[in-house]
């Protein structure tokens, strides 16, 4: 059993580096697949060993990403971008996480963006003609993939390998101006993708085009279904979060959206910190209570690895500004300065919560005190 690492890339130059030293012994090979660089990413990949081949782009991600896969000669295949970095912890092979008789590919643990929680990933998979990526933007092979298990009576379990994406750092405006034609075209033609209208919603919103983000968000749950696979449900779990958390941010009506969540049992961390705000908002600051407590009793190490990520600002500096505002409304002003306190320690660049905490009699601390925090 052998593993090909499968990237494709441009211009990935600052990032391409790391992600080749992480994979390490990882992988037997790795393919780059060039779409269109002009700087020193073909260079860098050649140096490390790579095959490098060129793929004249025309707008479709999953076109590249299967030309990718053509050129796997190995029988596993991991795919991977250049800001990600893989890791195995413990030590290892990648495909001593896989008994090649019973599984036809794996999930990875894969973390979005630093500060967040890891998910369930798919990127671990046999290098069979059949699995092949579908989608413009978004491309997923987990169609094809579920299929191939099924047809030959396979599994696809949880590996302990890590996946850190790193992209979202820095300046987004160059994908934004890229993702959101493509995004549209996308939802254009499969409306029934959920995950793809909530990223349209956020680039959007990330465009400063609120109304149209908010537009999305409802195009996106009345084009998709609320009886599909446990991720398209969660997928359009988190369009209702990003329209009720739009509505909340400009000041219209949230209530229904956020109740129809909490009635239909979707009652995950990111849907009690929004109805935490509307709580707050109505002036309820028992409830805003019992949910800023809840949420800073979770404990994120212990996180289950499920089908979504969790910003993990939720049980932190979120949930401890949550629980200041609520102590505030109460009239328990001494205990809203020590919440937005703790706020302060752990972003310590909101002068607002600072600001808070002097002005209700905190005794402020440090940034460098939030290791020692209460979390409670």
């Amino acid at each position: 059993m052998s593993v090909t690492a499968a990237i494709i890339v441009r211009n990935e130059e600052h990032f391409l580096p790391d992600c080749i030293r992480s994979l390490g012994d990882f992988v037997d090979e790795i393919v780059v697949v060039d779409t269109g660089s002009t700087d020193g990413t073909i260079d860098i990949a050649r140096a490390a060993g790579a095959s490098v081949t060129s793929f004249e782009w025309n707008g479709d991600f999953a076109a590249a990403r299967n030309a990718a896969l053509e050129k796997v000669a190995t029988p596993w295949t991991l795919y991977i971008d250049a800001d990600e970095r893989v890791s195995l912890p413990g030590g290892g092979r990648i495909e001593q996480a896989l008994d090649l008789t019973e599984h036809a590919g794996g999930y990875v643990r894969f973390r979005p963006r630093p500060g967040y929680s890891r998910y369930r990933e798919p990127r671990l998979f046999r290098s069979d003609p059949s699995i092949r990526f579908k989608g413009q933007i978004h491309e997923t092979i987990v169609p094809d993939l579920v299929a191939y298990a099924r047809a030959h009576h396979l599994t696809l379990p949880m590996t302990p390998v890590c996946i850190d994406h790193f992209g979202f750092e820095g300046d987004q405006s160059h994908k934004v101006l890229r993702n959101i034609p493509l995004l549209e075209a996308e939802v254009g033609a499969h409306p029934d993708r959920a995950y793809c209208w909530n990223h349209l919603a956020e680039m959007l919103e990330l465009d400063g085009r609120i109304d149209e983000a908010i537009s999305a968000c409802h195009r996106g749950l009345a084009s998709t279904s609320e009886d599909g696979s446990i991720k398209d449900r969660m997928d359009r779990r988190q369009i209702a979060q990003t329209l009720a958390r739009l509505l909340l941010e400009t000041g219209e009506e949230a209530d229904q959206v956020i109740e129809r969540l909490l009635q239909e049992g979707h009652d995950d961390f990111a849907t009690l910190y929004l109805a935490g705000r509307l709580a707050l908002l109505r002036g309820d600051a028992d409830s805003a209570l019992r949910i800023g407590r809840q949420l800073t009793a979770i404990d994120t190490d212990a996180l289950e690895i499920g089908m979504i990520a969790y910003d993990l600002r939720l049980f932190g500096e979120f949930a401890w500004a949550l629980l200041g505002g609520a102590y505030h409304q109460a009239g328990r002003r001494s205990e809203a300065g020590e919440a937005y306190q703790q706020a302060w320690l752990r972003a310590p660049g909101n002068m607002a919560y600072l600001a808070k905490a002097a002005a209700l009699g905190a005794a402020v601390g440090r940034p460098s005190d939030a290791s020692q925090a209460n979390p409670a």
